[in-house]
């Protein structure tokens, strides 16, 4: 298991190293999105209930190409953060979820087939590794022992995009939907009925630090977006949909979010 963890951690360090392979004067795609919708979380080391509710998130995506395969990789980061107000079935008892994810995927772009619905030249699909690292909580009000959760867990994922331009009215509009699936790392999970003072304050490890795959953590996160021309600006409005889950040592997780999305999306040039 140790050296399972070395690996893991040797391979994400190599990739983060990539990032610094770019071209010197390189086009970038900048988007900020801002969203609100609806969260579900349920967490058996706070309470047998599922809580539902209001979420607020934030989505900050830069994209560029880079020197790799010929120029065919391009590099995004993202950063992802959500808010989450909810309550139990009865409405008696309220929870907060939120935290911050922060990803890099290198995706390899295919040449796109001649199809009826789209040419070529306007349809692009790529696929690639990516790396996430999230940090969060879940604050249940009701338990007085154990009243948090900590959430915290890094990750290969698996990543993929595709893109489709059309005209709207003589102007470019852009369809785009981005796709990542959690595919093996580590994650932290206290063990059922462990608490944080005795992981913390007695250091009583009872492993902690768990393997984490698309078995035990079967997750998927979706980005629906179109961009469309507003003067000299572009407009950008979606969908975002989160669906994580985990078991983790007999405890289980479920954070199910939708949310609309709107903001505005820059190209820039950077030497």
């Amino acid at each position: 298991m140790k050296n399972l963890r070395y690996t893991l951690l040797y391979i994400i360090a190599t990739l983060f190293c990539l990032q610094g392979y770019a071209q010197a004067d390189s086009l970038r795609r900048h988007s900020t999105l801002y969203g609100f919708g609806a969260g579900n979380v349920f967490d058996s080391y706070l309470s047998p209930y599922s809580y539902k509710g209001i979420e607020a998130r934030i989505i900050r995506q830069t994209e560029r190409y880079t020197k790799l395969c010929g120029g065919r990789v391009s590099y995004q980061t993202m950063i992802d953060a959500n808010a989450s107000y909810l309550k139990n079935p009865a409405k008696n008892v309220k929870e907060y979820a939120g935290g911050i994810r922060y990803s890099n995927a290198w995706l390899y772009h295919f040449p796109a087939l001649n199809g009826r619905l789209w040419r070529k030249e306007h349809f692009q699909y790529m696929v690639g590794p990516q790396v996430s690292f999230y940090a969060g909580c879940v604050y249940n009000d009701r338990n007085g022992n154990n009243p948090a959760q900590a959430k915290v867990d890094l990750m290969i994922d698996l990543a993929a995009q595709a893109t489709y331009s059309f005209r709207v009215f003589r102007r470019s509009w852009q369809l785009r939907y981005n796709l990542s699936v959690p595919f093996v790392g580590l994650a932290f999970s206290p063990q059922y009925g462990q608490s944080y003072y005795e992981m913390f304050e007695l250091r009583d490890y009872d492993h902690n630090c768990v393997f984490a795959n698309v078995v035990n953590m079967p997750s998927m996160r979706h980005l629906l977006t179109v961009d469309i021309p507003v003067g000299h600006n572009l407009l950008r409005v979606g969908y975002a949909g989160e669906f994580m889950q985990s078991r983790f040592n007999g405890l289980r997780y479920h954070a199910y979010s939708h949310n609309f999305m709107i903001g505005f999306t820059k190209y820039f040039v950077r030497k």
